[in-house]
């Protein structure tokens, strides 16, 4: 008989988590394994990805708009005579609420499962994993931490109630494990290491699918991906399109991705006058032909648990800049498989140069990652271990 297993996520929008889930559930074994698949939201670039053997039980349109702006969703169920509702809306939107307070609330609008699971996972930290310490019948109980805690901004103590909860805290690398035993070292026999699976077989099929870039003689391509949100950095990546242009350098950097601060990003690009420079793509369900046809990546990012973007890059063998956020070594060598820079726009840019100056230090690190080990999927049988 199959084992019935339970995901939990908010959403399937453009994310490292989102697309980490999307590799895993591509991967697995459904002759083994009855999978539903519950998104908080009904909308997500990912959606499209999702494996057909995978039910899908969405969230509520009540939920969505319960979610969004705080006058839409009061009016909104005002008009449906929803008034306890618009009523815990307006006390959702209160600063003085509590991390704890406003998940109580906010779970109110999500489906209720009634089927018991022989393992369900919160594939996100925050609500995911909320839902299903609280409110999933399972025999077996995982949440995952994507990023290092300490960083996170989450209450401590709300998620030790969650974790003394589950069986087993997933985490995504040595750095972001060390950061739990940290915070929680009475847990340490919980947290376990399962690293976001690369698969450069499926990196490397949608990288062919189409050829997005449109080059000027002696235009260099320059690609970043992530979300608009401040753990990504694109701030200082568009600073550094700024000392780039001021030096005259011809080229076109690339993002993608979209998220919270994309107002700000955009006033910010405008202010530098790097309009022609730095071009905003918004989101893209498959960015591989876009990574996989640049002349160098760029992930500028504060803090990462363990970047999928670089991994991604890695399979497709581009020369890689990154900033020295905590967990940097467990993906890039400096000089040998990409080059490191200090956390600011100026030697961000100095990287930059570097390599635009540098054919033959370009050719170098794409050679050193055509000849690197790149992908985990054995750490889909890591998985398995877990779910047992």
């Amino acid at each position: 008989m199959k084992e019935k297993i339970l995901f939990v996520i908010p959403s399937l929008r453009s994310g490292g988590a989102e697309k980490s889930l999307i590799t895993l559930l591509s991967l697995m074994d459904y002759e083994k394994y009855d999978v539903d698949l519950l998104c908080f939201r009904r909308d997500g670039l990912f959606f499209d990805k999702i494996p057909q053997e995978v039910n899908v039980i969405k969230g509520t349109e009540d939920y969505e708009m319960f979610d969004g702006d705080a006058k839409v969703a009061v009016k909104y169920f005002i008009k449906k005579g929803k008034f306890l509702s618009a009523f815990d809306r307006v006390k959702y939107a209160k600063s003085s609420a509590t991390e704890n307070e406003r998940w109580n609330i906010l779970k109110k609008q999500l489906p209720k499962l009634h089927k018991e699971y022989d393992c369900a996972i919160g594939y996100l930290e925050g609500n995911a994993s909320y839902f299903v310490a609280d409110d999933v019948k399972a025999k077996r109980k995982i949440c995952y931490v994507h990023n290092d805690f300490k960083k996170l901004g989450l209450c401590k103590e709300r998620n030790r109630e969650i974790f003394v909860k589950c069986d087993k805290v997933v985490t995504v690398s040595q750095v972001c494990l060390d950061s739990l035993m940290d915070e929680f070292p009475e847990l340490s026999g919980k947290f376990t290491v399962v690293e976001n699976i690369t698969s450069p077989k499926l990196i490397n099929k949608y990288a062919t699918e189409e050829t997005p870039y449109d080059r000027e003689h002696s235009k260099f391509i320059l690609t970043t991906v992530g979300r608009l949100a401040p753990q990504k950095a694109i701030d200082l990546a568009v600073k550094a399109a700024a000392v780039l242009k001021e030096k005259d350098y011809a080229f076109k950097w690339y993002h993608i991705g979209t998220g919270a601060l994309k107002t700000e990003i955009e006033g910010l690009i405008s202010s530098l006058g790097v309009e022609d420079e730095f071009i905003l793509l918004g989101e893209r369900s498959n960015p591989y032909p876009y990574i996989g046809q640049c002349d160098i990546y760029v992930q500028p990012s504060r803090y990462e648990g363990k970047s999928i973007a670089i991994d991604e890059a890695k399979c497709l063998c581009r020369p890689i800049v990154t900033t020295n956020f905590s967990t940097v070594a467990d993906q890039i060598q400096d000089g040998i498989n990409g080059l490191v820079c200090e956390m600011n726009e100026s030697d961000i840019a100095a990287k930059i140069e570097t390599l635009l100056n540098d054919a033959e230090l370009r050719n170098k690190l794409t050679l050193n990652l055509s000849e690197e080990k790149t992908g985990n999927e054995e750490e889909l049988e890591k998985f398995y271990a877990i779910l047992r």
